[in-house]
């Protein structure tokens, strides 16, 4: 009998270790890398004028491809830091682990409630808790290292083309104004990043030059990107951004991490032609970036 009643509490141990197997991996295997950032909103009006739309803080987890394939294994993500993150910030659980702190009209007065500081990530993965992953913003002296207002120009067939009248039937390349502030990374972890995305009038987006880390994504070098025909819509709006990412990196546990100081440039153009797919499609295109404030947002 005293056989009997050891065997049984070495069972029920062996039973417990099956139900709660340790982990086998690590928190990079659910984390890819995470951004903070703050950014300078700016529309591009027909006529060329540049006019400030806003400023804004935002902070985003970028799970693996397993991470996201599996529904998503980041949760309960928080960040912290000085003024109005000192109580902590919650990213969102949906599919982007994402968060933005509110907008401003001028970067001074993003700096006074989102100070240039260090903030701190922390979040849970199934194989492990991140717990105070530092993210440090810098200055150049007493400048920001936000970039420039970007300037945009469209060409088609080598002729210029008026973002009011935009031939469908032909590819779209986009160039803008020199990325003075872009820079290769001198740890090799990602350099400075431009980023082209074209919308439809519904706010969708739908051609995208590539995220941080996918191959041939662009970088500083880059000066121009074409949309192709197909994503033109005859009779239609469209909402175009360029997005110029000056960023300082650092690595934590395996994840990388990105501090970039952005801008943004939105343009809306008008496609020739008839409509007949749409008859709901609105004469301003919906926004598929919270950045362009100054449209309706639509669906993603």
């Amino acid at each position: 009998m005293k056989n009997a009643f050891t065997v049984i509490p070495l069972f029920a141990l062996i039973a417990c270790a099956d139900e709660n197997p340790a982990p086998t991996g690590t928190p990079s295997d659910h984390a890819d890398y995470v951004v903070i950032g703050k950014s300078v909103n700016t529309r591009q009006e027909w006529s060329g004028e540049l006019k400030m739309l806003n400023t804004v803080f935002f902070a985003e987890i970028f799970q693996t491809k397993e991470a996201v394939a599996a529904g998503g294994t980041v949760m309960n993500g928080i960040l912290t830091g000085p003024a109005n993150a000192a109580k902590g910030l919650s990213f969102s659980d949906e599919e982007a682990r994402y968060l933005t702190g509110g907008r401003t009209e001028t970067i001074e007065q993003l700096d006074a409630i989102f100070p240039d500081a260090t903030y701190h990530f922390s979040f849970d993965t199934p194989d492990g808790r991140i717990e105070n992953m530092p993210a440090t913003f810098t200055r150049d002296g007493d400048e920001s290292l936000n970039p420039g207002p970007i300037s945009l120009t469209l060409t088609q067939n080598g002729q210029i083309a008026y973002p009011k009248a935009i031939d469908p039937d032909q590819d779209l390349l986009v160039t803008w104004s020199p990325f003075a502030k872009g820079a290769a990374d001198d740890d090799k972890i990602i350099d400075d990043m431009i980023y082209a995305m074209f919308g439809n009038c519904m706010g969708q987006e739908t051609v995208h030059s590539g995220h941080a880390f996918d191959p041939g994504a662009l970088t500083y070098r880059e000066s121009g990107f074409t949309i192709p025909a197909s994503a033109l819509n005859p009779g239609q709006s469209h909402m175009l951004e360029v997005e110029h990412s000056n960023m300082e990196t650092a690595v934590y546990e395996g994840i990388e991490i990105i501090v970039t100081y952005a801008a943004s440039t939105f343009l809306d153009i008008q496609a020739t032609g008839e409509n007949t797919t749409n008859p709901e499609c609105p004469v301003i295109p919906m926004a598929f970036d919270g950045g362009a404030n100054d449209r309706i947002r639509g669906g993603q």
